[in-house]
């Protein structure tokens, strides 16, 4: 009996078992054990006690082992898939995940001629009303009016960036003198939950009015506290796990420590979300309005020094300014993901908050200003020159008359070039109507760019935007020794229906250009990226009904066993045109799109087998 006993309590059992089991083998086994000990025989009958304590036992222990298996999963930075355990992974490295950001506009700015001569400044959280939506200046912008002419205010057009969303002024906290004292920005509307609006990253400021003098001070943003000296009035910004901005101050040691007393006064931009997106030109002449709150006004008389050396815009004067916005706003973007960060976040710790490295300087712009390019490719000066100067003496085109070149030379490099940093930006855009040509980054958001990698970059860097070459690309094949773009409009896509298959015509016609046009989509694409044209050949055989593809031009009753596209610099359309049937690899410089997405179903031509 003792022996029986004893091969009862002995398991058996390898150390990592308990993964084998779910409820139903755990009850099996339980069941299995007390039969071997002859003792009860309630277990084997459905709807007795000790089934029902079975059941109880088993099924607690399956819902135990899934949420051990998930905790075990989310505390490693590889395995983690919810937001929150992520975050708090990387908080251990210093990793600040990007938050939700708003939709940007540039801006051109006329002064007319009754501006007297003078220095000038809008003052930050100036606006503008476009039906309601709000578009505002995060910072303050000062230009200079040489003349008493009409004229064109190139300072502003080249800095000036505006935030959509209303200025929104948080609760003042009272400091309790701690060290690395945190306050936690959260706005939540408990009582609407259909309010879509977000605090936009990147727009918070920091005042501090500091109990030792009775006056306001602004406080800089840095990466971290543990680099600023013990008197830097700075501030360090996090999003925390629940979506809400944390922000810490220094000990006095690592950044300058709240003296107890002191009031912390947090202003940012609340975005309306994607209803504040506007068009091209939906600021055109719309006046400019000055903030205004008591709490502001005594920022202003605080911390503005240079007061008697400006005149300030406000509504007395700015009837003097005309102002629209030369493109489309941004899209609005959503916080970082788990797989955003689970990319970006060891490259940002291996670059130790200094760009240095390519990597470096390509990490940082994607992470940082996704809401407004699609792609970056950063080169070095000899890259620069051997490849994409180069380009255009292949193509029979001097660089020093290309706009793209000399404006950007002009506005941002300076006449030593061997330490240039060329930065290669396609922004975000959408071709909407045939023929269109895509935008390129606008000079106040390249100077955002700009500003935003000085405070990283080495101190012999020139950090210089440059314009990518956009490539077009639209059906066509042909044999000629000159090409022409217009040759597409000659060619079709023939599909063949396969026999017995009832699928109807225009379906198929929609399906195809359907995934021609989402192989083309912008942010699908990089700069310099393979093109791989066999992967939409295989995606297009892959539908339902497709036999086999052609690509025909009928007027010179050429044609070709698979896709085949014209690809072609639409600025110099005959000097750089190609047919591309086959996987192709571009260079860093160029970026493919579909010139002529409305059309394209047009050129489909679907036959029966």
């Amino acid at each position: 009996m003792a022996d029986q006993n004893n091969n009862f309590i002995d398991f058996n059992l390898p150390q990592d078992a308990y993964a084998a089991f779910d409820a139903v083998s755990l009850k099996d086994f339980i069941v299995q054990r007390l039969n071997e000990n002859e003792k009860f025989t309630d277990q084997n009958f459905e709807g007795s006690n000790l089934a029902a304590v079975i059941d109880i036992v088993a099924y607690s222990y399956h819902v135990l082992l899934f949420y051990l298996n998930n905790t075990a999963s989310e505390v490693t930075f590889d395995q983690a898939t919810l937001y929150e355990n992520m975050n708090k992974i990387v908080k251990t490295i210093g990793y600040k995940p990007t938050g939700k950001q708003t939709s940007l506009a540039s801006i051109n700015a006329t002064a007319a001629a009754g501006l007297t001569v003078g220095n000038y400044t809008i003052k930050k959280y100036s606006y503008f009303l476009v039906d309601n939506i709000q578009y505002t200046t995060n910072k303050d912008y000062s230009f200079t009016i040489s003349s008493q002419q009409e004229q064109s205010i190139d300072t502003l057009n080249k800095n000036v960036v505006l935030y959509q969303g209303a200025v929104g002024e948080y609760p003042d906290y009272t400091a309790q003198g701690e060290d690395f004292e945190t306050v936690t920005v959260v706005v939540d509307n408990i009582l609407d939950t259909n309010d879509s609006r977000f605090i936009a990253d990147n727009t918070l400021s920091v005042y501090v009015k500091e109990a030792e003098s009775g006056l306001y001070f602004e406080y800089a943003e840095v990466d971290s506290l543990f680099i600023a000296n013990k008197n830097e009035r700075v501030f360090e910004k996090r999003l925390n796990e629940n979506g809400h901005f944390v922000i810490k101050f220094g000990d006095g040691v690592s950044g300058k420590k709240l003296t107890q007393g002191s009031t912390v006064s947090v202003n940012y931009i609340l975005s309306d979300n994607e209803k504040g997106i506007i068009s091209k030109n939906a600021i055109n002449g719309n006046k400019l309005f000055v903030y205004d709150s008591s709490r502001q006004r005594q920022i202003f008389n605080d911390t503005y020094t240079n007061k008697d050396s400006t005149t300030f815009i406000t509504a007395g004067n700015s009837s003097l300014l005309t102002f629209n916005n030369p493109s489309n706003s941004s899209p609005i973007v959503d916080e970082e993901t788990v797989d955003q960060i689970r990319a970006n976040a060891p490259r940002v710790f291996n670059s130790q908050l200094r760009l240095v490295s390519t990597q470096d300087y390509e990490t940082f712009i994607k992470k940082n200003f996704n809401n407004i390019i699609t792609d970056a490719s950063v080169v070095n000066n000899q890259s620069f020159i051997n490849e994409y100067i180069q380009y255009f003496y292949n193509i029979c085109v001097d660089p020093d008359k290309s706009n793209r070149v000399l404006i950007n030379q002009i506005n941002f490099a300076d006449s030593c070039d061997f330490n240039n940093v060329n930065i290669f930006t396609v922004p975000r855009f959408t071709v909407t109507q045939d023929g269109d040509y895509p935008a390129f980054l606008s000079n106040s958001l390249k100077n955002l760019i700009v500003e935003s990698a000085n405070e990283h970059k080495s101190l012999s860097q020139e950090v210089v935007p440059r314009d990518p070459i956009y490539m077009a690309f639209d059906l066509g094949i042909s044999n000629r020794s000159s090409l022409i773009p217009e040759l597409s409009r000659d060619t079709q896509l023939i599909i063949v229906r396969e026999s017995r298959n009832k699928i109807s015509k225009e379906r198929l016609k929609t399906q195809v250009s359907a995934k021609i046009k989402e192989f083309f989509t912008p942010n699908k694409n990089l700069l310099g990226q393979d093109l791989q044209l066999n992967t939409l050949t295989s995606s297009i055989l892959s539908i339902e009904g497709v036999k086999r593809i052609e690509t025909r031009n009928v007027g010179e009753n050429v044609s070709f066993k698979g896709l085949s596209f014209v690809s072609y610099n639409p600025l110099y359309p005959t000097a750089d045109i190609e047919i591309v049937n086959q996987n192709i690899t571009l260079p860093f410089f160029k970026f493919p799109y579909l010139i002529n997405p409305n059309s394209l179903a047009s050129k489909i031509n679907v036959i029966d087998e």
